[in-house]
């Protein structure tokens, strides 16, 4: 069951990944031009995307906590590995929790952003951080 949450996670945070260097490399998908997809993604009144290289650090991070779950498998008894997988949970967490603080809601106001934040960007981070949870707690079992 841990393997099938581990392809779960790295499928799920693997695709967050690829979407941000797709970005990087100058592309507006999913849509039609820079200023759309800065009003979509970013949200904090911008018209243009945050340069490449910032676009590629964040692709980097998450590659490598897409990557982490295949890690723990096997190594959750190690103290670095379940401190490593509790700060990649809480990050999630965190960062799911605050979309919906009033202190977000106040900077982050451009539409579709904050929309798509509310339903689908903090519940999805919350998501994820209660998977890497979930396998910690899995592997913990065996």
């Amino acid at each position: 069951m841990t393997a099938l949450l581990a392809l779960l996670l790295t499928i799920g945070v693997g695709a967050i990944a690829v979407v941000h260097m797709v970005w990087g490399l100058g592309s507006h998908w999913p849509e039609a031009s820079e200023e759309a997809l800065a009003r979509s993604v970013v949200g904090d009144g911008r018209s243009r995307m945050p340069p490449a290289w910032q676009c590629f650090g964040v692709a980097l991070v998450l590659a490598v906590m897409a990557l982490w779950p295949w890690y723990v498998l096997g190594r959750i008894a190690e103290p670095t590995v379940l401190a490593g997988t509790y700060m990649i949970a809480g990050i999630f967490v965190a960062r799911g929790i605050a979309g919906f603080s009033h202190r977000w809601k106040a900077h982050f106001t451009t539409e579709p952003f904050a929309t798509r934040n509310r339903r689908y960007y903090s519940p999805y981070c919350l998501l994820l951080g209660v998977g890497y949870i979930a396998l910690v707690a899995g592997e913990l079992d065996k």
